[in-house]
């Protein structure tokens, strides 16, 4: 963590957990010994630390990303950071997706399940994974279990290099996890019960191994953003859209500039129909005198994006020996 964020680089001894916080009962700002806690300006404690690394994030303008993850926070024992780096990518980026890590303690499906039904997070913007995954350490020669949470980003890089973030991070194509093993081996019903609480199952099958097998964000309602390709072909247009409608801004603001606007526009979201992100879609220029009156280009932009397939439901017929398939 270094220095610049708060931590005291001279402590020995880790504040584990969301309880060192100021306020809650396990902050004292009075405990000097073995490193304690001290005032929350000077943000001794770990979640002070990482809550200045997380709000270093927090202008766009300034960091250019499209996705984030906080190694070594999970959303159970760290449920204020957890929400704090939700607040910051939904309200103040609106522009990443945040893949949150899972509890070591959470061993069993029910466990994790239990977890997040506890929490209740609800974020179009943020996703899980389960189980962890176990890693050789070459450094040590040993094996140990981590989050997938490392290999999700990397398939998510994947992702973007070899198709569009339109495309889902998961499946054969896009998902293949590189690890030793999953913790655990999951069942279809297991995988089936993660899936109804917006858990992405990390899967095991016999010839890849561990995989990514979903596509869910942590959005409760079901919706098109419940997906998570949906949710990132939403930030990648609406990055694309701004880069060249910032071009405009101090223009004059007649029907020139509305016309330019979606000279610009409409190639980007041709574009991504073209690349299988979107059915369909149409942008709306308003002309309204109070838009114009108030310095203001309003536009409406309707999309239908393009679903992931997760499911396939084939059915068998066993026909008469003398039947002609011409005729079914």
């Amino acid at each position: 963590m270094g220095g610049f964020d708060g931590w005291d680089i001279y402590r020995d001894v880790r504040t584990f957990g969301d309880e060192y916080k100021y306020g809650k009962s396990t902050y004292d700002d009075n405990n000097t010994t073995n490193g304690g806690c001290f005032d929350p300006d000077a943000g001794n404690s770990d979640y002070y630390a990482y809550l200045a690394g997380i709000e270093t994030f927090a202008n766009a303008e300034a960091v250019d990303i499209n996705v984030f993850a906080t190694p070594g926070i999970n959303f159970y024992d760290h449920s204020s950071l957890t929400e704090e780096a939700i607040d910051m990518v939904e309200e103040d980026r609106a522009d990443s997706l945040y893949i949150i890590s899972t509890p070591s303690w959470a061993t069993t499906v029910d466990e994790i399940v239990d977890a997040i039904d506890t929490i209740g997070l609800d974020s179009n913007y943020s996703a899980v994974y389960w189980p962890w995954i176990q890693v050789r350490d070459n450094e040590n020669s040993t094996q140990l279990y981590i989050p997938p949470t490392g290999e999700v980003l990397r398939n998510i890089a994947l992702t973007d290099n070899v198709s569009y973030p339109w495309f889902a991070v998961a499946g054969y194509s896009r998902g293949i996890v590189n690890a030793i093993k999953a913790y655990k081996k999951l069942t279809l019903d297991e995988r089936d019960d993660l899936y109804r609480m917006r858990i992405n199952p990390i899967a095991t099958f016999s010839d890849t191994g561990p995989i990514i097998w979903g596509n869910k964000t942590l959005q409760i309602r079901e919706s098109a953003l419940d997906r998570i390709n949906v949710r990132r072909l939403l930030l990648r247009a609406r990055k694309l859209i701004a880069a060249v409608a910032v071009r405009l801004l101090f223009e004059q603001n007649d029907e020139q500039v509305r016309a330019e606007f979606a000279r610009l526009v409409n190639p980007i979201l041709e574009s991504i129909k073209k690349e299988r992100g979107l059915y369909d879609f149409r942008l709306v220029v308003s002309n309204d005198p109070e838009d114009i009156d108030s310095n203001t280009l309003r536009g409406k932009i309707y999309i239908k994006p393009t679903r992931s397939l997760e499911y396939i439901d084939v059915e068998f017929i066993i026909t008469p020996t003398g039947a002609s398939f011409e005729n079914i």
